[in-house]
């Protein structure tokens, strides 16, 4: 699963990445957890790209009140089947930028938080689905949950789950495409080429919500030697 990430790219490095003109000057996070509000690319009533402020914890639109678990992550594999899933994903697609990911791991009875991280540093968009919902005073919220697929050649030894990714030219096809067209999504969710990802160990402080800066992802001393080297060679050609 994906249930903490960060985005330190500038406003404007999103907006560049995404081809669209970005006005809210939103601060790097480096903890970003669910419940909390989160930058989210969508196709607005006119079929333009927009930029919005979501809730991470989806809401179906048939639930009337939040669950006391939020829905972080919705199944790749049983999307179309789902009830709470199926609608959105049909209808309301939605790219999630961010800078990295991080996952746990026992070792040794403690858990060891790991940052997750692009080969090369670089900015990517996770798949992402959203719903509006009403909320406790009638009041509408948007919503949103991140796609997952079973975990690929890099990082099946750290987590069997990893976020589904949407590369650049796919950008359009995945927030466009109506549900006419929902098969051509099919081939997009796919666990990250190898070579894509790396990572290694970071403070276990990233597990408290109230911490939040550059320091969570600097590297740690790995326990046993479990970091994945950022020296490994990577296959050039299958980078995402």
């Amino acid at each position: 699963m994906c249930g903490r990430y960060h985005l330190k790219s500038t406003p404007m490095e999103v907006g560049e990445f995404f081809d669209l003109d970005i006005r809210d000057n939103f601060p790097p996070r480096y903890n970003i957890a669910p419940t909390q509000p989160i930058a989210v690319i969508c196709q607005n009533e006119m079929r333009k790209r927009d930029y919005a402020l979501m809730r991470w914890g989806f809401i179906p639109e048939w639930q009337k009140a939040p669950s006391t678990r939020p829905l972080v992550n919705a199944r790749a594999e049983t999307i179309v089947e789902k009830p709470s899933f199926r609608s959105a994903y049909k209808r309301r697609r939605c790219l999630i930028p961010a800078d990295g990911f991080y996952e746990w791991r026992s070792v040794d009875g403690a858990k060891q938080p790991y940052c997750i991280q692009r080969h090369d540093d670089a900015l990517f968009a996770f798949a992402g689905i959203w719903e509006t919902a009403t909320d406790p005073d009638g009041g509408e919220i948007d919503t949103t949950a991140i796609l997952t697929i079973a975990s690929g050649t890099d990082l099946r030894t750290l987590h069997h789950r990893e976020p589904v990714v949407i590369a650049p030219e796919h950008f359009s096809v995945w927030l466009e495409a109506d549900e006419r067209d929902i098969a051509l999504l099919d081939d997009l969710l796919t666990p990250a080429p190898a070579g894509s990802w790396k990572y290694f160990a970071v403070s276990t402080a990233v597990g408290n919500v109230r911490h939040d800066g550059p320091e969570l992802i600097k590297k740690v001393r790995g326990p046993n030697g479990a970091d994945k080297r950022v020296d490994q060679p990577v296959q050039p050609d299958l980078l995402f």
